[in-house]
C-alpha cells in the first residue's frame, strides 16, 4: 500500500537530482538534519517526483540537480520544473559550461545559483541556507 508522503511543515523540502548513487547519498546526509530531504536519480524520475509532490500539496522549496544526469541535461530539467512552479534551483556541474548558457538560465529564472564540482559539504550547506533565507526574505516583504 502507498501511502502519501508526510513532511514536517517547519522543516522547507529540498530535492536533489543526481545520478552518482554515493553523491545523492552523501549530499542527503548532509542536508537532512535541517531539511525534508527527496533524494532522485534520474531527471525523468526527478519532474516526475517534482509534479506527484506538487499534486499532494507538497512544496518543493529547492531543486539541487547535477547537470549531467545520464537521461537528460540538468537545464533541461530547470526549464521543465519552471513550468511547474517559481522553485529555485541550483545547477551543480563538474563540467566547464559555457558562459552564455549559465547567463540565459539565470536571466530567463531557471536557475538561482551555480556551483561547481567538486563541492565542499560545507559550501553546499552554506548555499542551500543563503538561497533558501532569499526566498523566506521575498516571501515576509511580498
Amino acid at each position: 500500500m502507498d501511502f502519501p508522503l508526510r513532511l514536517e511543515t517547519e522543516k522547507k523540502t529540498v530535492m536533489i537530482c543526481e545520478d552518482e548513487p554515493d553523491i545523492l547519498k552523501l549530499y542527503g546526509l548532509a542536508l537532512k538534519p535541517k531539511y525534508n530531504v527527496i533524494l532522485v536519480n534520474s531527471g525523468e524520475e526527478c519532474i516526475k517526483r517534482f509534479i506527484e509532490e506538487r499534486k499532494r500539496g507538497n512544496k518543493i522549496h529547492l531543486l539541487l540537480v547535477d547537470y549531467k544526469i545520464g537521461d537528460m541535461s540538468g537545464d533541461l530539467i530547470a526549464r521543465e520544473i519552471k513550468d511547474y512552479s517559481e522553485t529555485k534551483i541550483i545547477l551543480i556541474t563538474a563540467y566547464n559550461l559555457d558562459d552564455s548558457v549559465l547567463k540565459e538560465l539565470k536571466e530567463s529564472d531557471c536557475i538561482a545559483k551555480f556551483i561547481k564540482k567538486p563541492i565542499h559539504l560545507s559550501s553546499l550547506i552554506e548555499l542551500v541556507a543563503h538561497t533558501l533565507n532569499q526566498i523566506e526574505t521575498v516571501s515576509n516583504i511580498g
